[in-house]
């Protein structure tokens, strides 16, 4: 049994909160309970500024003042005092629902509040937990307050899943979007392992592994195929990553375009990242080098090395220099490579 309030009367003509899922209600276990919570919705006129709200949260995180889990407020809060979901489960956002959703809150109004909490890591500000395009869409018109519903007590986990679940039932989520969002939370320690990412989720792990390895692929390619989601599916996306590792960004992006074009399926990109496989493993053997002189800084970090060959070649490789050390490096280089090819001409000469 699912309850379902209505807060239009509470907040304003045409605007319905958001509520919680049927789940979350029977699990906390007393319905009237929440039915007394869910009402307590105030506005800026009721309470003291969203400001001082904000500010009494951080003191009370400060001096490890108890959370209530159950807290629940809607009002209107101040959008600079907003932040994005450290653990937004989307990263990808087209500019023209952006500005449409800007366009019906020029029309209707904002229908439903997005929902915020408190964290110790941003003090005095509200943390976004779903409403990332909402808050995007009023910024992009000027506003100065939205409307929100506060909830207290929300960790890194329940900020990525409560967001990640509603952008799944919107069908808003793609596999681009879980495939940094699963990354970072990894990273970040907020799950220990894909196994326990995976039971979070509902996800096998080697479904969880596939959809992370994308992140090799260039931001570029990623956002690409998130625009064309419809056309790009999972099984595309993990074969132009295989491609792209065999054959390089110019190859992977023709065979994106060509599916994005209805005319390649995902057997035609195995087909293809099988061939790349192939090539490589039957291309030109590489040439070993004689010897080899390596750089160090004097701290005993890597520099880079110096190959020579024996058909005479040479080839110099650097990294971790500044950009500022560059130039220098060059004219240095120049000037001890001119000195060298000067005596070399004059022992011919001789």
């Amino acid at each position: 049994m699912a309850t379902k309030l209505n807060f239009t009367s509470k907040v304003r003509a045409g605007m319905a909160v958001e509520r919680a899922s049927a789940e979350e209600r029977l699990a906390d276990g007393d319905i009237v309970g929440i039915a007394q919570r869910d009402a307590a919705v105030v506005t800026l006129a009721d309470v003291a500024p969203v400001a001082s709200i904000a500010q009494t949260a951080a003191a009370a995180i400060a001096s490890d003042a108890p959370v209530n889990a159950t807290t629940h407020t809607v009002a209107r809060i101040p959008v600079e005092d907003v932040v994005s979901n450290p653990y937004n489960p989307r990263a990808f956002y087209s500019a023209e629902t952006i500005d449409e959703l800007a366009d019906s809150f020029d029309k209707q109004g904002q229908i439903t509040p997005i929902l915020v909490t408190r964290l110790a890591e941003f003090p005095g500000k509200l943390v976004i937990v779903d409403g990332e395009r909402r808050i995007r869409a009023a910024r992009s018109r000027g506003d100065k307050y939205i409307d929100a519903d506060v909830r207290d007590g929300l960790d890194n986990q329940n900020l990525y899943l409560r967001a990640y679940h509603a952008n799944k039932e919107r069908e808003e989520q793609t596999v681009f979007d879980d495939a940094l969002a699963w990354k970072k939370l990894l990273d970040d320690g907020v799950y220990v392992d894909q196994v326990e990412l995976g039971v979070a989720v509902s996800e096998d792990p080697k479904h969880i592994s596939k959809v992370i390895s994308l992140t090799s692929l260039p931001p570029y390619l990623l956002q690409r195929m998130a625009q064309n989601r419809k056309e790009v599916g999972l099984g595309h996306a993990y074969n132009i990553k295989l491609i792209f590792d065999r054959a390089g960004a110019t190859v992977a992006e023709h065979w994106l375009e060509q599916v994005i074009e209805g005319k390649a399926s995902v057997r035609k990109l195995e087909a293809a990242a099988s061939a790349e496989a192939g090539a490589r493993r039957i291309g030109p053997r590489r040439t070993h080098y004689q010897s080899r002189v390596q750089f160090n800084r004097p701290d005993g970090i890597a520099l880079g090395e110096l190959k020579l060959f024996g058909d005479g070649r040479a080839e110099l490789n650097l990294k971790g220099i500044a950009a500022a050390d560059q130039q220098r490096l060059a004219e240095r280089m120049k000037a001890v490579i001119d000195e060298w090819a000067a005596e070399m001409e004059t022992t011919v000469a001789n």
